[in-house]
């Protein structure tokens, strides 16, 4: 790996990287059914249909479009015809307007134009659950099924249940499923002529330069339950592996740097071989600890501000630990995953940072992926990225570019937590040092250490109650809890709104883990 030394400047991420699958092919089936023989109609399916039809085609999408579809052609014909279309690599998305209802086994079934409630079902109905398998076969790299179901229907029908719920997507490869459904029935259905929400908001999404699938989807679902004044929060679940855009970003050119002071940075970022996260090294350094000058919000544990030397190099996660490789770690130690926040839909959303952690489990993950939590020493030094008298992150103050915090606005478009890599990096290149989610290090809480605290490499108090958490989450007020130097005891052991990330020191064995020679 290359090492140099650069300036610092504010930001010098030109912006993510973005797979937009170069040469595969991109395949759709569009579904709208509005008019039934034995149902009530379902008014906006048509208009819904159209809609993600022409949007759709403007990504560049070669779009089947069905309208009030009826079995058997549906399943026989339409349904057949698009499969075989698919080969390997392809993108793929399934988009459906209309009636769904579930099976005495739960599994999610689309109703055709004609459904007859009086017949047996498995000849009358469209499997949600044997399509993905059907398309998961095809081998595509990625794909996407949307589902657009009106409120439950009103009247019982024999041997069904209203509405559908998320399959099971384990096994089915790089997979997105959304539903609007849950909220429905409060929020009423569009009129004839209209779109519904959750379509409107994915639709007016699909060709914007540079947005994954992952925050497509997440902020089209922030924006229903913003609009429905939270009755209506559309569900999404994805196992989409990597950055994966319809459309590739705007390349801007950079902007002057802003010189303020040396630091060594490298040219790559290399991965960790046993957690398969990305590591950045941090130069050894001298900072100002502490509160700044000119805060007057500083509370006493942060003073006094003092003069901190971190003697040696480290290597920090780039990002808070993400769902995926914990979950990975709890295999290999043969234990379950707490239970899952209501965001992360059962722990399947793989990008979003890990939560409900104590201390103790954040300490044993790091140890077993060669690491450990960083000293809050460490840490507070890492988010300033070598930038001296600072009270926020870059002097950002309240800028929705670089944090998740409380409330929506510009690139914060998220009501809750936010996918890692959403915002801008910071001069160390190291993601959501402000936001997101409150951070473990590894000191106990002493509220006055800072006035016996070692001037070189302070390891925290040998002993205490409860172990400092720092950055502030996407609850955080920024005016208080974005400020670099705020030091903060949890409430509780573990919650929905703390994570972690590792570091490791820079050893000829993490020189092997990181596969530096």
């Amino acid at each position: 790996m290359r090492l140099f030394v650069v300036l610092l400047a504010p930001i010098f991420c030109a912006g993510q990287t973005c797979d937009t699958a170069a040469g595969h092919r991109r395949l759709a089936l569009v579904i709208g059914n509005a008019t039934y023989a034995n149902l009530p109609a379902t008014p906006a399916a048509l208009g819904d249909s159209e809609m993600m039809n022409r949007a759709l085609s403007d990504a560049g999408f070669d779009v089947t479009l069905v309208q009030n579809a009826v079995m058997p052609a549906l399943f026989d014909e339409q349904r057949e015809a698009f499969l075989r279309k698919v080969q390997p690599g392809d993108v793929v998305f399934f988009y459906y307007a209309g009636h769904v209802v579930r099976d005495a086994n739960d599994e999610s079934l689309i109703l055709p134009a004609n459904f007859d409630p009086s017949v047996d079902i498995s000849d009358d109905t469209f499997s949600v659950k044997r399509f993905i398998g059907d398309l998961s076969e095809r081998q595509p790299g990625i794909s996407v099924i949307m589902i657009e179901g009106p409120p439950p229907l009103g009247k019982a029908l024999p041997g069904l249940r209203t509405g559908l719920n998320v399959p099971d997507l384990r096994g089915q490869g790089n997979i997105l499923f959304a539903m609007s459904a849950p909220g429905r029935e409060e929020v009423g259905v569009p009129p004839e002529g209209a779109v519904d929400r959750f379509t409107k908001a994915v639709a007016q999404r699909l060709a914007t330069p540079g947005l994954t699938l992952r925050e497509l989807f997440s902020q089209a679902r922030q924006q229903v339950f913003t609009e429905t004044n939270q009755k209506q929060l559309p569900a999404v679940d994805q196992l989409i592996a990597g950055d994966f855009c319809l459309t590739a970003p705007i390349v801007k050119p950079t902007p002057p740097p802003v010189i303020e002071t040396h630091v060594t940075i490298q040219d790559t970022v290399p991965t960790n071989k046993k957690d398969r996260q990305e590591y950045v090294l941090i130069p050894a350094g001298t900072f100002q600890m502490g509160c700044v000058s000119g805060d007057s919000r500083c509370r006493p544990d942060e003073k006094p501000q003092h003069t901190v030397k971190i003697s040696k190099n480290f290597w920090m996660g780039r990002t808070e630990l993400q769902v995926e490789p914990y979950l990975r770690f709890l295999t290999t130690i043969k234990k379950k995953p707490p239970s899952a926040p209501q965001d992360y839909m059962r722990w399947h959303i793989g990008n979003l940072p890990m939560v409900m952690i104590t201390w103790g489990q954040a300490r044993d993950y790091c140890q077993w992926a060669g690491g450990r939590l960083p000293t809050e020493a460490e840490w507070e030094y890492a988010a300033r990225s070598g930038r001296s008298g600072e009270i926020y992150p870059l002097n950002s103050e309240n800028s929705r570019d670089k944090a998740n915090f409380a409330g929506t606005q510009g690139s914060d478009h998220w009501i809750g937590v936010a996918p890692v890599h959403s915002f801008d990096a910071n001069g160390f290149n190291l993601f959501d040092m402000a936001g997101n989610v409150w951070e473990w290090v590894n000191d106990w809480y002493q509220a006055d250490y800072y006035n016996v605290s070692p001037s070189v490499d302070p390891q925290g108090p040998p002993a205490g109650v409860k172990h400092v958490i720092r950055g502030g989450s996407f609850e955080s007020d920024w005016k208080e809890h974005l400020r670099l130097s705020l030091r903060w005891v949890p409430k509780w052991d573990s919650d929905l709104k703390t994570g972690f990330r590792c570091v490791l020191d820079e050893t000829p064995a993490t020189k092997e883990l990181l596969g530096i020679h």
